[in-house]
């Protein structure tokens, strides 16, 4: 792994640091740093990866299923301003 790049854990909070500076945690940063340690995993590691990763999918796609299925029960109020 590089020694530029630094990774500090503290309880539910995590800190990257590159060049002794914090990146930001947007979308592309998160998936660079991923990405990044991707080459130093085993296999192993990268099949509980997969599991962990179909699993958040899944859930992900109920809980839209589900409110996609709530608000198809909201009634659409059409001319709501005249009454």
């Amino acid at each position: 792994m590089s020694d530029d790049l630094d990774v500090k854990t503290t309880g539910s909070t995590c800190r990257i640091l590159l060049d002794g500076k914090e990146i930001l945690y947007s979308h592309q940063n998160i998936l660079a740093a991923i990405n990044s340690f991707l080459p130093y995993i085993t296999n192993d590691d990268i099949d509980v990866l997969v599991k962990t990763l179909t699993t958040l999918k899944d859930h992900r796609r109920q809980k839209e299923y589900l409110a996609h299925l709530a608000a198809s029960k909201i009634p659409i109020q059409k001319n709501r301003h005249d009454t």
